[in-house]
C-alpha cells in the first residue's frame, strides 16, 4: 500500500461556463468570468509538485487521520496560474483544517490550456482519495465527444520469474477483445452456480458460460458517476454469501442483488460509511470493513461492531474473518483482535507475527488451519503466515523477509484441490505458489501476457480456472 499517484482520466461532457462553481463549497478568490470546462489542445497540465503542496499543507499528523474523498476544482488562467474555485469534500476534516485553498493558489503555475496559439482560460478537476495514511489522486477530464476506456499497465517493481519458469498461461479479457464494458476492473467472483461475477469501474457483467450479462446504472438502481449519467460507479469489491445473493462496495455504498432484485445500503438505512472490503461468515452473515469499524449484517438486522462497543484498538479496520470456531479475527491499522464468546482479546503476544503486522485478509482451510496475509510497511513482518490447528506458526517466504513490506498483498486465495496459493501484490503481478513443493512463480507485465501490475481480487470458477481483476482487464489461466 505505498503513496501511488494515479492520474486517470474520466470521460464526460464539456461546455463554457461564467464563473460557475461545480461543487458546493465556494471561493470567491478567484477572478476570471469566464472559462471552459477542461478545453483546449493540449489541455491545461499541472506541474509535478501539485500534489505535494497539498499534502504539505495537510502535514502527516492530518493525514494519518484522513480519510474520505476531496474532489477540487481550479481555475487556470492564461498565464498558468491557478485558483480554487469550489470543492466537494467528503473527509471527516473541514477544508480549511486542510489548508487546500491556500495549497492550490500557491502552486508553481500550471502550464494553460491551448486552442491552436492561443491561451485558454479553463477549469480542471482533481479528485485526491484518503485512507489509512495513503492517497489516490485522479484528474477528472471533461470530453465532449466520447466516453474512452480506462487502463492502467505499468512496470512491476519486481523483476518476475523468468519466462521458462511459468506454468501457467493467461486469457485476458478487454473491452476490445469481450464483452467486458470497461478495463479497469477491481472485483471478480464465483457464485454458488458456477457463475463469474466481475466488477469493473464502469458496470458489472455476469459471465454464464459463453453468456455475458450487463447491469449497470442504465438497467438497475446501481448510482451513475456525477458528472457522466452514462457511466457507472466503480465496484469496489464484491463477494457471494450462502443464499447466492451478490455484494458490491458500489462508490462509497453497497448494494445486494437477490437475483432478482437490487437493494441499497447506504448511511441512510444502514451503518455503511464507505464500505471498503467484503466477508462472508460461515453462518452467512455478511461484514463490511470501514474506517468507522466492522458493519454486520445478520438476520436482516445491522450490528455495529467498533473501538466503543467492542474494545477494538481501533475504528480503521483493515480486515475481517470468522472461523469455523465462530471467532471472529480483526486487523486494524493499530493493531489486531480477536473477539470469542463475546470476550474482546487483543493480539500483542510478542512471540506471534500478529503483535508486529496487521491482519488484512484471512483464510481457513479443510484442515483447520488458518492463512493470514499481514501487512505493514515498515520492518520485515507483512507477508503470508499460517497457523496450524495445533497452534504452530509459519511462515511462506521466510528467506525474503521484506518481500510485502513495500508492496503489499491485495487478496489471495488456497486452491486446496491443487494445493497451490495464488495472491495478487500490489505493483508487482500475481504469484502462484506451490505449496507442497515451495515453488514460486511470479507472473508480471515483463514475463506474461498479465496486463497490468495492478491485480485486485481473484477467484477460483468451477471449472478450476483461476480469474482475477485487473487494471487493464481480466486474466484467466487457460485450462491444461
Amino acid at each position: 500500500m505505498r503513496k501511488t499517484i494515479y492520474i486517470i482520466a474520466l470521460c464526460l461532457f464539456s461546455t463554457l461556463l461564467k464563473a460557475q462553481s461545480l461543487y458546493p463549497e465556494k471561493f470567491e478568490d478567484c477572478k476570471l468570468s469566464e472559462f471552459c470546462l477542461d478545453c483546449g489542445t493540449p489541455q491545461a497540465q499541472p506541474p509535478k509538485t501539485v500534489f505535494q503542496n497539498i499534502l504539505r499543507g495537510v502535514g502527516e499528523s492530518k493525514l494519518t487521520r484522513l480519510k474520505g474523498t476531496i474532489e477540487m476544482q481550479i481555475l487556470v488562467d492564461q498565464q498558468g496560474k491557478p485558483c480554487l474555485l469550489s470543492i466537494d469534500n467528503k473527509t471527516n476534516l473541514n477544508s480549511a483544517e486542510l489548508g487546500i485553498r491556500q495549497s492550490v493558489n500557491t502552486t508553481e503555475n500550471w502550464s494553460p490550456a491551448m486552442e491552436g496559439t492561443k491561451k485558454q482560460n479553463s477549469s480542471v478537476s482533481l479528485i485526491m482519495e484518503f485512507e489509512g495514511g495513503k492517497f489516490r489522486a485522479k484528474r477528472r477530464v471533461f470530453n465532449f465527444t466520447s466516453q474512452s476506456n480506462m487502463k492502467a499497465g505499468g512496470t512491476p517493481e519486481r523483476k518476475g520469474s523468468e519466462r521458462a519458469a511459468l506454468s501457467e498461461n493467461w486469457k485476458v479479457f478487454t473491452q476490445g477483445s469481450s464483452e467486458l464494458p470497461w478495463d479497469m476492473s477491481r472485483a471478480v467472483a464465483t457464485d454458488l452456480k458456477g457463475d463469474v461475477w466481475i466488477g469493473t469501474d464502469n458496470g458489472i457483467v455476469k459471465i454464464s458460460g459463453s453468456k455475458w450479462q450487463h447491469f449497470n446504472s442504465r438497467n438497475t438502481i446501481i448510482s451513475a458517476t456525477q458528472y457522466n449519467k452514462a457511466q457507472t460507479e466503480s465496484v469496489r469489491d464484491m463477494a457471494v454469501d450462502q443464499k447466492n445473493n451478490k455484494w458490491f462496495v458500489i462508490g462509497y455504498d453497497v448494494y445486494r442483488y437477490d437475483n432478482r432484485s437490487w437493494t441499497k445500503f447506504d448511511s441512510l438505512n444502514s451503518p455503511i460509511n464507505w464500505a471498503r472490503k467484503i466477508v462472508v461468515d460461515p453462518k452467512g452473515n455478511v461484514l463490511f470493513t470501514s474506517w468507522d469499524g466492522i458493519a454486520r449484517f445478520e438476520g436482516g438486522k445491522w450490528k455495529l461492531i467498533n473501538k466503543k462497543n467492542s474494545k477494538l484498538p481501533s475504528d480503521r479496520v483493515l480486515g475481517v474473518f470468522v472461523d469455523s470456531r465462530d471467532r471472529t479475527w480483526i486487523g486494524t491499522f493499530e493493531g489486531n483482535a480477536v473477539i470469542e464468546k463475546g470476550k474482546t482479546t487483543a493480539l500483542n503476544d510478542k512471540s506471534s507475527p500478529l503483535s508486529k503486522a496487521y491482519i488484512s485478509k484471512m483464510w481457513e482451510d479443510k484442515k483447520g488451519n488458518l492463512w493470514f496475509s499481514l501487512y505493514n510497511e515498515k520492518g520485515d513482518a507483512a507477508g503470508m503466515y499460517i497457523l496450524s490447528s495445533d497452534g504452530k506458526w509459519e511462515r511462506l517466504w521466510k528467506d525474503e523477509p521484506t518481500m510485502f513490506a513495500s508492496n503489499s498483498i491485495n487478496d489471495f486465495i488456497v486452491d486446496e484441490e491443487k494445493n497451490t496459493l495464488w495472491l495478487s501484490q500490489n505493483n508487482v503481478g500475481i504469484i502462484k505458489y506451490e505449496i507442497g513443493g515451495k515453488k514460486t512463480e511470479i507472473y508480471t507485465t515483463e514475463n506474461s501476457s498479465v496486463p497490468s501490475v495492478n491485480i485486485e481480487q481473484i477467484t477460483k470458477d468451477k471449472e478450476g480456472a483461476i480469474w482475477a481483476a485487473t487494471f487493464a482487464g481480466i486474466i484467466k489461466t487457460e485450462l491444461k
